[in-house]
């Protein structure tokens, strides 16, 4: 176990570090490889997971995002609705290259993922939900998130925590806690799940590791997950004191390797 920790370390400082001294060029590959090649899988996965696009199969979402999808003909508002989230998804991992080498709050940076995420599907999309929300877990516990007028004041906590205490943490601890705290809050009407790991990618990107993607069939592992963390979270009034997320930030660390061994024979690091 303690050498495949070190391993693993040891395999995240090496990327880290190659993609630190990417040439331009090589930067430019890398980039146009996430958000046209991952891009398609982070897309498709993340909102399968959410439990959307459930009619659409990979291949669609790669032809929708290519734009050799036959969209006009396509009827049924229920598929167009998918179609629309497909692409809103894809419009939110780009905006996350766009702003790279901008000082944005990390507030600005969640509420206009949101907005991009659910542009003519959400309500009043971008801004904070005006209704209570409610999940059933998995042992049929209801967990009643922030109350809606609370949850301004829990998003600066969030803020200043990541502005404070969490700046002494790896990026993939800060991407888990600010992934976690989405998720507990859940400041929206819909789509958290979304926004919250397209924070964590933001997070890490941002930090030179390559992004995450979660496979559908990791959906109820990762669920399960969540619930462990959460085992003992008060959501109503501590939403961001919850449990030991160590499984969780090294299980996104393997995934980020995993993400650079697909990409590196798509890079020339001449």
């Amino acid at each position: 176990m303690g050498d495949n920790v070190l391993d693993r370390i040891l395999d995240l400082a090496k990327i880290n570090n190659v993609i630190t001294n990417f040439s331009e060029e090589a930067r430019k590959q890398y980039y146009h490889y996430l958000i046209h090649d991952f891009g398609v899988l982070f897309t498709y996965h993340s909102n399968r997971i959410e439990g959307t696009n459930l009619t659409l199969t990979l291949n669609d979402t790669k032809n929708i995002l290519n734009h050799t999808f036959d969209i006009k003909s396509i009827e049924d508002k229920e598929k167009q609705r998918e179609i629309k989230e497909t692409i809103n998804h894809q419009k939110a991992f780009q905006y996350i290259f766009d702003i790279l080498d901008q000082d944005l709050d990390i507030i600005t940076i969640i509420c206009n993922l949101h907005r991009i995420v659910g542009a003519g599907i959400i309500k009043n999309a971008g801004s904070y939900k005006k209704n209570e929300n409610y999940l059933i877990n998995s042992d049929g516990k209801e967990i009643d998130f922030t109350k809606p007028e609370d949850v301004e004041s829990r998003m600066n906590e969030l803020r200043n925590k990541f502005e404070t205490e969490w700046k002494s943490l790896t990026a993939f601890e800060q991407a888990t806690n600010i992934h976690m705290s989405i998720i507990n809050i859940h400041p929206f009407a819909d789509a958290n799940g979304r926004v919250a790991r397209l924070v964590l990618n933001y997070i890490l990107i941002k930090n030179n590791y390559p992004p995450i993607n979660i496979n559908e069939s990791l959906k109820l592992s990762y669920y399960s997950l969540i619930e462990e963390i959460n085992i003992n979270t008060d959501y109503l009034n501590e939403p961001m004191q919850f449990g030991d997320t160590r499984l969780f930030y090294e299980t996104i660390q393997q995934l980020s390797i995993n993400t650079f061994k697909n990409l590196e024979k798509f890079i020339d690091r001449k």
